[in-house]
Parts: structure tokens; sequence; C-alpha cells
């Protein structure tokens, strides 16, 4: 249970979630069959919850590349999320488990969601496809703060999607490599987003959507999503329009033969003999033995070469792009507090590299070292990223328009999360910017007011108008220009309104200059 927070309290937070309608919509025609849905209480906007986009990946088709959805007869109910993918739980005491709360968890996940609006105002509508975050290890398309009837609200069909995560979602093995026609391994998480936004091609037009008007959408490993869909030869011509928050490229990737190797000692550790013993292993097994995350690799299939230099060589989608940052990015993230503990990390992590960081992220002591860590750990693992793929993006000639958020969602005072144990400000931390999007303020025990709610408004505008025509710009929105490089045009959201350079900036110029670092052996 959160810190400062009773059991009344937390009830009445998820009471205060949209409600879900009980009548029924008629019956839409998909991939598989026939699914039901419903309506939402004032009948303004239709849901469609835990629709299968593929088939279950359980058994052998643990470590596949998704496969078709078996067909059922009758009408399916999708009227109930499905579980969220394989993933180890949360403390009930961050502020990330209030985002997502308690949920059932299956290798069985590979399911979307659709909100539309009332059939009337359905007709060749854009589409948004959102890509949830959790380092690619955790996530749910079901969490409160995802729901899609405020977007949807706007004119938009929403798509919330499942995908699998960690060892489950990316693992890579010599088998899964030998017995593939590709000669792939890894990336199944991303084969399944690709997988959704295929079933999105095909299907969406029966909800209203118009399939030639996709964006994409997601936040930290669904910022990252979005740009390695941006990437891949698989996904081209699937989506139109791309946003990236809080995330973007990776300086450097793994290959495949690193990711082989660490499955093959994984696989040893827990003495099976090869894929199909660990195929036969219980995924609660898989999970508890995992000690390693498994992440995004260059497997030659999916992404052919890293994605720096994807965006470098000016070999990514040429799609209109929205991406940028929060004020506090680091924030939630673990940080060193001791001073020799700093120094040494850096050292032990960057080798030579280490003093020049230690020039733009100076620390002087103990009490310095907390505020350098973080900034550290935001500035190179989240804002960097975001900020370095508009500028190749705008080097390479296509539309890009970059934010700064900064505005920090209004805790209530002593309102405590593991993040902030004694109720100190988290500020505009790693995923601030949510329910703002979703217009989901409601979910979260916050001392919102209307400055919020009026925010929410704005920044739902500008991501409605920029998922319709590939940019933000709208009617009685101020003006966000496009992107060309210039730290005068990223557009500052939040407390301050309008174009202008973004706090920290310098240091995101000294990180640049630096190079992808590599850590030191």
């Amino acid at each position: 249970m959160l810190r400062m927070m009773t059991l009344a309290a937390l009830a009445a937070c998820w009471l205060a979630a949209p409600a879900r309608a009980q009548v029924t919509g008629d019956p839409v025609t998909v991939d598989g069959g026939m699914i039901s849905g419903a309506w939402r209480a004032d009948a303004a906007v239709r849901e469609w919850l835990g629709v299968p986009f593929a088939a279950p990946p359980v058994g052998a088709l643990r470590w596949q590349p998704p496969q078709p959805v078996p067909a059922w007869s009758g009408v399916r109910p999708a009227t109930a999320f499905a579980a969220q993918c394989m993933q180890k739980g949360r403390s009930h005491k961050s502020v990330y488990y209030e985002y997502a709360g308690t949920q059932p968890t299956s290798e069985d996940c590979l399911y979307l969601n659709v909100w539309s609006p009332a059939p009337e105002r359905a007709h060749d509508l854009p589409v948004m496809v959102w890509i949830y975050g959790g380092g690619f290890q955790q996530g749910s398309a079901a969490n409160p703060v995802f729901d899609g009837t405020e977007l949807a609200r706007r004119g938009v069909v929403v798509v919330t999607v499942n995908y699998r995560l960690g060892i489950f979602g990316f693992f890579a093995h010599p088998d899964l490599t030998a017995e593939s026609p590709q000669h792939a391994a890894g990336n199944y998480g991303l084969l399944d987003q690709v997988a959704a936004l295929r079933w999105v091609r095909r299907n969406i037009g029966a909800f209203g959507g118009n399939p030639d008007n996709v964006t994409i959408f997601g936040q930290s490993a669904g910022g990252a999503s979005v740009d390695l869909l941006m990437g891949s030869p698989l996904a081209r011509g699937l989506f139109q329009h791309a946003i990236a928050e809080s995330y973007g490229l990776d300086r450097t990737m793994r290959s495949r033969a690193e990711a082989e190797a660490d499955g093959a000692r994984f696989a040893a550790g827990l003495s099976a003999n090869g894929i199909g013993a660990l195929r036969d292993l219980p995924a609660e097994r898989l999970l508890d033995a995992n000690r390693q995350w498994w992440w995004p690799i260059v497997d030659g299939w999916f992404l052919t070469e890293d994605i720096y230099s994807v965006f470098r060589q000016g070999h990514e989608a040429p799609v209109p792009l929205l991406t940028g940052w929060n004020a506090n990015e680091g924030a939630t993230f673990p940080h060193a507090t001791s001073h020799d503990a700093y120094l040494a990390d850096l050292r032990r992590r960057f080798g030579a590299a280490a003093d020049k960081l230690l020039a733009i992220y100076p620390a002087a002591d103990d009490t310095t070292t907390a505020q350098a860590s973080e900034r550290l750990f935001g500035d190179m693992n989240l804002a960097w990223g975001s900020w370095a793929s508009a500028r190749l993006h705008a080097k390479n000639g296509y539309p890009a328009f970059v934010y700064f958020f900064d505005h920090p969602q209004p805790l209530f005072p002593g309102q405590a999360f593991d993040e902030n144990p004694d109720g100190a400000p988290l500020g505009t931390f790693h995923s601030s910017e949510y329910p703002y999007l979703f217009g989901t303020l409601a979910p979260l025990t916050r001392a919102w007011t209307g400055t919020d709610r009026a925010l929410a408004r704005e920044l739902r505008g500008y991501w409605v108008g920029f998922a319709a025509a590939g940019n933000p710009n709208g009617a009685g929105l101020p003006y966000w220009p496009e992107f060309n490089g210039s730290d005068e045009r990223i557009m500052r959201l939040g407390d301050h309104t309008g174009p202008g350079p973004a706090l920290g900036i310098g240091r995101l110029h000294a990180l640049d200059a630096l190079g992808p670092p590599r850590a030191a052996n």
C-alpha cells in the first residue's frame, strides 16, 4: 500500500476511473471472427477490450514470432482487459505502482484495446497506437492512466497494445537463431508491435479509423520502440507519424551474438539442454530465475544495424516525428548518494570518459552527489536520445517537433512513495505526462487544480493535432515551431508554454560532444 495513503483513499482513486459501460455494442468483424464491445456511460465513445491480435505465444510458440489469431465461432465479448504479459511486480509503494495497480499476469497476453467515437463521428479518423514503457521488462496496455476515452472524444481512434517483455520478449539463444528462417533471435516483443500494427492496418476501418493515417506513440521503452520501429524495414509503411516521449536513440546496441552468449549462459544455469528444455519450463520458473535485463538487439531481421547508425545515415522512416523529455527524468531512478561511490561507478562504467563526465556533472561531496547522479542518469538515458533523434531527423530533411515538459504533478502534502520516502518533491519525473495526455487525472490521488485540467486539454490538443496532420499546431493553441536543430525552437510545455531553450540543454550539448560512450570492461 502506498505510504501516507489509506485503503479507503486507494479505493477512491480506482473508483474515480471512468466507469465501464455494461451495454454491448454492435458486433465488429476482425481477424479471427466477430467481437462485441461496450458503450461508455455517456454513449460518446465505444470500447473493445482484450482483442487478440496474435496466437497465444505459449508452448512451442514461446520465443517465436507472433502467429495468426486462431478463429473462433459466434460473437466474442471484448469487454474486459486481458492479462498483462509476464513480468515481475513493482513495489506497492512506488509511484509507478499507482499508475498500474495489481493486474493478472500471463504468458498468453497478445491482446489490444480500442476506443472509438460514436458511430456518427467514426469515419476515416486518425488512429493513435500506444506503446507502453517499463524498460522492456514491465508494462501493460490496461493501466488506468492509458484509458483512451478522452483522446477518442477528440476525434481519434485509440489502440493500446500488449507486447512480450523481458526474458519472454527479448531472449536470444543459438538454437533460436538456428531454427529461424531469417536466422534471427530476440526482439520478439518488437515483432509483437509490428504484428499489432499489421492488425491495425487490416482491421481498424471497422472501428472508424483510417489505416493510412496511423500515429505510433510511446514513452520510455515505448518511446525507444517508436524509434526502433522507425528504423525497422518490417514496420515501413505501417504508420505515418511518430511520437517518442522520454526516450529515443540508444547510443550502443548489443549484437545478436552477444545476446546469444547470454542466453546460452542462462540456459546452462538452469541445466536446460537446448531451447526445447527451456520451452518446457513453466513461465514462472523462467521469470524467477532471470537476473538480467533482456533488451532489443541488432538481430539482423527486425533491425539490421544499430538505431543510432540508422538515424545518422538517414535510413529511418521519413515520417513527422514529435519527441521530447521531462524536466526531472532521473528523479525516480536509483542514484548514488556517496561521493566516493559516484566516482568509482563513473570510472568503472566509462573508463577514460569519466573525467569528462565529471566536468559536466560535478559533485564535490555527498550532498551534491545525489543531484549530479540523478541528472546524469536522466540526461544520458532519457533526454539525450529524444534530443539527438530529433536533430538527426531534422538534419535528414524530415519534420520534427521537440518539447520540454516542466509541470510537476501536484502531490498532496506529505504524500510519499518509494521514490520520495520523505514526501520530498519528485518534480516533473519520468512519465509525469501520462495522465495529462490521456486525460486520466482522476485515477491518481493528486491535488489536481484547474491549471492541471487546462494543461491536460492543451497537451491532448497538440498530440491529437499531430496525429491528424503530422503537425501539432491547431486553433486555440500557442504556436509550436518545427525543430531545425536550434534550441530556440524547442517547445516548452507546462509551467512555461512557448518556444525556447530547455532547462539543462547545455548538458546535452556537452554530452553529445563526447560521442556515444561505451562502458568500460
